[in-house]
């Protein structure tokens, strides 16, 4: 199935996927064909196989009678950064949206409110808020309303001109918070934000997700956010260098706080990918030591969820990466 609107759409819907079938993607797909108080002549869906199952039965989706849905099936698994980067290469639409394939819209009035947004101008980002499905040890599940959050990529429109312009992509060798790079350096740049006071998104309980799976050891993957780290502070000293110094030094200082709460990380791995990072960035490192300890208290303060871990060593930690930007 690959069918083209005559006029442009307004938004591409990427769904990436790996191991879901016809019939999990259906639940997605529903909630975006249930949408009320829309064109659908605006909107194209693009499913992209990133590796795993290749659907047998496309033909079912037209049941989804309001969808223009494009599938696209690649052999070589590349991670969720790279098949949203795919879509985003097909796609035709002024804005890009990213839904999960184990998720779904809130509800179906979810849209209406993005092209609400948009009716009498351009953003460059539109950011709405999302409720997140958990589960209880007992098996139920429970239902958190969950503010906007920059750095995921549910719940938000890119636009596609600013996209250019700023020459953003997902990173192709990062297949763990590739999505902290994209969407927080997307929202970090932008100059026009839209934040939607409407809860649109429901990012639902998988427990093979890639943040829930325990055998993918997300949390503990901290080598990967300071690769990823790299990548955003290189962009931002190319796009807007006036925000380089704090956001270094408070990627140091939130470094500090993640290595406690995470203590199974690889040491070896973290320290080989924050030297590149500090190498990059040698001439921040001493006349940003106010900031970092600015951060750290930033962060300590009274109802922070770091606020009753133990800072004493902060130093010690710090001659730890003086010492490895000097290697």
């Amino acid at each position: 199935m690959d069918t083209q609107n005559e006029q442009q759409p307004t938004v591409s819907i990427i769904i990436p996927f790996y191991n879901e079938d016809e019939y999990q993607l259906a639940i997605a797909l529903s909630s975006i064909n249930s949408q009320i108080g829309i064109d659908f002549k605006e909107v194209e869906v693009i499913l992209i196989g990133d590796g795993g199952k290749e659907l047998a039965n496309v033909a079912d989706f037209k049941m989804f009678h309001h969808l223009n849905i494009r599938y696209r099936y690649f052999e070589n698994s590349g991670g969720a950064g790279v098949a949203r980067q795919r879509g985003m290469d097909m796609a035709n639409g002024r804005y890009y949206m990213f839904v999960d394939a184990d998720d779904e819209f809130y509800y179906d009035g979810a849209l209406i409110e993005f092209f609400n947004a948009v009716k009498d101008s351009d953003h460059e980002v539109i950011v709405a808020k999302y409720i997140e499905q958990g589960r209880n040890p007992d098996g139920s599940y429970f239902y958190l309303h969950n503010n906007p959050v920059w750095s995921a990529a549910y719940a938000k429109w890119f636009n596609r001109d600013y996209v250019k312009r700023m020459g953003l992509h997902w990173l192709s060798d990062v297949r763990i918070f590739e999505d902290v790079y994209f969407c927080a350096m997307a929202v970090e740049l932008a100059s026009d934000v839209v934040w939607l006071d409407s809860f649109v998104y429901s990012w639902l309980y998988n427990e093979k997700s890639t943040v829930r799976d325990p055998k993918l050891k997300f949390n503990i993957q901290l080598d990967q956010w300071a690769k990823m780290n790299k990548y955003y502070l290189r962009k931002i000293k190319e796009k807007a260098p006036q925000k380089l110094a704090f956001d270094f030094a408070n990627s140091v200082a939130t470094l500090f706080y993640w290595q406690k709460e995470n203590p199974g990380y690889d040491p070896k791995a973290l320290d080989a990918e924050q030297r590149l990072m500090l190498k990059e960035n040698a001439d921040l490192w001493d006349e940003t030591r106010a900031i970092m300890w600015r951060q750290l208290d930033v962060l300590h303060k009274p109802g922070s969820k770091y606020e009753n871990y133990d800072i004493s060593d902060f130093d010690a930690y710090l001659a730890h990466y003086a010492a490895l930007l000097k290697d």
